[in-house]
């Protein structure tokens, strides 16, 4: 079993702030409830999870019962912050932890236990899901997100990650830096290799070598776990997103 950590702080100011006037997103209602409660009650389903704890800023902490969490932490500055006062808060028993954030308004146990399960069986440090296109265009067709091709297939990514507790807490400024990195093709091709990154915009790399190469960035063992629960990549971010979700939450797997 591993504990959970929701990640639920940040202030939006985007289309879907303007559109709703609420600017924590997890506090949007998809079904009739505020997408946080959907996602802690998912977590709670599942078998694999033993302590949730939720980092957020009080006005998303006012709206979740106590039930549905163990331990409740004020949300910090950023997001690597989060990560590690979440970290900090989970049990000292526990060696892996599920790191999950609280805007996926369509997540059921039978996802969380599928990563869960594959990630311990992997054994390895890290492990982070990839979803394969047809599971999400099967599931919400009408969905746009963004792919990456490679030799097994083509694959967008989700919004959880599991991972070794000692893992987060020696490595806080390489996440840091990854995740502010994100989105910049310059620092990323400077942290994996220029050659590296070619290959994975052509297509040439395969998922055992984009292991390999993250494992010797991060400097420990790394799994790309394949998941066909498309609800682990559904987050919302967009008011396109929400729209969808809120059609999508009548029929999909209710929590």
């Amino acid at each position: 079993m591993v504990d959970a950590v929701v990640l639920a702080g940040g202030e939006d100011r985007g289309e879907i702030a303007q559109e709703t006037g609420v600017s924590h997103r997890p506090l949007l209602e998809v079904g009739g409830r505020p997408m946080i409660q959907r996602v802690l009650a998912a977590l709670r389903g599942a078998v694999s999870v033993q302590r949730v704890v939720l980092v957020a800023p009080d006005a998303v902490q006012a709206v979740v019962g106590e039930e549905a969490v163990d331990e409740r932490v004020d949300a910090g500055d950023s997001f690597v912050d989060n990560i590690e006062r979440g970290i900090a808060a989970t049990s000292s028993a526990v060696d892996l932890v599920l790191v999950i954030t609280g805007d996926l308004p369509l997540l059921t146990p039978a996802a969380v236990n599928d990563l869960v399960q594959q990630s311990l069986t992997s054994r390895r440090d890290i492990a982070y899901p990839i979803i394969p296109k047809e599971s999400c265009e099967r599931a919400f067709p009408a969905a746009k997100r963004t792919y990456v091709k490679v030799r097994e297939g083509v694959f967008t990514g989700g919004n959880g990650v599991v991972a070794a507790r000692d893992f987060f807490e020696h490595r806080r400024e390489l996440i840091r830096r990854l995740f502010e990195s994100r989105k910049n093709p310059v620092k990323l091709a400077s942290m994996f290799g220029l050659g590296f990154v070619l290959g994975l915009l052509t297509g040439r790399l395969s998922v055992p070598q984009l292991e390999a190469r993250a494992g010797e960035i991060i400097g420990g063992r790394v799994a790309a776990i394949i998941s066909t629960y498309p609800e682990l990549g559904f987050d919302v971010d967009k008011l396109d997103d929400l729209n969808l979700a809120r059609r999508a939450a009548e029929t999909f797997g209710r929590t």
